[in-house]
This record gives C-alpha cells, structure tokens and sequence, in this order.
C-alpha cells in the first residue's frame, strides 16, 4: 500500500528532517481544543445506566486518537512537541480562568459563587492531569512509536488499543484520586474511575478505525510515513 500511493519513508536515525505540513496546525488546534474543553466540563457528572462519568471522559479520548495518528505519520518527535504545547496551553488557559474568577465583582451582580463552584477547581483538575498526562501520554507515544518499528509498520489497530488501554488506566487513577477526592467520596471516585476506564475502552476499540482512515489519508497527503529509529524517548529533551 505504501508502494501504491509513493510515501516517503523516513528514518529519524538521520539528521531531522523539516516538516512542512498544512495539517499538522489543524491537529495541533483540534487536539488543544479537546483538552481544554475537558477541563471545562471535569467536574460535570454524567450518569449512564450504572456508571458514572465526568463530563471530561467524553472529550478527552479525542487527544490519545490524535496522539497516536501524529506519532505514526509524523514520528515520536513532533508528537513530543504537541503534547508540550498542549500542557502549556493547559495550564496557562486554568490560570486565566482562575484569575478572572476571583477579581472583583459589582454589588450588582450575585453570580460568584455559581462561577466559584463551576469553574474553581479547574487549576486541581489541570494540575492532576499535567502530572497524570506528562506519565500516560509520553507512554502511550512510546509505545506506538516503538511496537510501530517491531511491527513494521503493521498492525496499528492492535498498537492503539493495546498503547491506549495501558496508557488510559494510569491516567484515570492518578487523576481521579487526585481530583476528585474530596468532591466526592472514595466509593464515588472507585465507580467513577470503573466508569471512566469502561468508556475508554469503548472508545478506544471504536474510534482506532476512523484513526486509521485518518492515518492513512495524512500519509498519501504528506507522502511520508516516520520510523523512529534511534530518536532519544527522553518526553523532557526539547
């Protein structure tokens, strides 16, 4: 299929190449969209039959699908840089909302406290998730770029849902004892972080498809497919 549509296969073993793509910004704003609307809705409780789901867990599962396409199209590199971007993002976006949250209000207007129960825990939520994120999605990164070189390329649907499922169950438990201690109880956060972990797989096992259409489009696009070869996995080398 590469043959087919002339990819260039590139090896990252030599010097770095210069990416120019008219996609990869439209994934990159996609892709912080996502997180900071997770962040918005964290604290939003959803029930579904039995479970119980943070409004976060719906939206959120949109930045490993697009953490895995950048890895295998792009490489572990640009994939390192995006998700930098994306915790800088993060953090800065919490830190206004929470500035803004606590200025002064007019005598007139009686809505501070609603603003301080949606949004005021928005900076615990951010920072769980910079801590749980820094771990799971340089995790899940590495796993795609790495079964993606011992695999040859093949079989992308098992490396996500396999890189996603490992991956995800780290990030629900630190965040969700981190978080969501305290809001509510530890029977609470046991089923939501149950809850959450069950959708994700569902997500992971019906989103890899459109992932990999996904994939195998930005590759005939861009004509390259990236190999990690001897890339430093250090998530901290810049």
């Amino acid at each position: 299929m590469a043959q087919n549509i002339h990819l260039q296969t590139i090896d990252t073993s030599n010097k770095p190449f210069e990416l120019n793509s008219k996609y990869i910004l439209i994934i990159a704003a996609i892709f912080i969209m996502a997180t900071l609307a997770a962040d918005v809705v964290a604290y939003k409780m959803v029930s579904i039959g039995p479970l119980i789901e943070s409004g976060a867990t719906f939206i959120f599962p949109i930045t490993y699908l697009l953490g895995d396409v950048v890895t295998e199209v792009y490489g572990f590199r640009i994939a390192r840089q995006l998700i930098w971007l994306n915790l800088a993002c993060e953090l800065i976006f919490a830190a206004l909302i929470l500035g803004v949250i606590h200025l002064k209000s007019p005598p007139f207007w009686h809505h501070q406290r609603e603003f301080e129960q949606t949004l005021g825990n928005m900076m615990r939520f951010v920072a769980s998730g910079i801590v749980a994120n820094i771990i799971s999605d340089f995790l899940n990164i590495y796993l795609i770029s790495k079964w993606k070189i011992f695999m040859k390329g093949k079989y992308f649907w098992l490396r996500s849902i396999a890189s996603t499922s490992i991956s995800e169950l780290i990030l629900i438990i630190i965040v969700a004892f981190s978080a969501f201690t305290g809001p509510l109880n530890i029977s609470q956060v046991f089923r939501l972080s149950f809850s959450a972990y069950a959708l994700e797989l569902f997500y992971a096992f019906i989103f890899v498809w459109p992932s990999w259409i996904l994939i195998l489009h930005l590759k005939k696009k861009e004509r390259m497919d990236v190999y990690d070869h001897n890339v430093s996995y250090n998530p901290f080398k810049f």
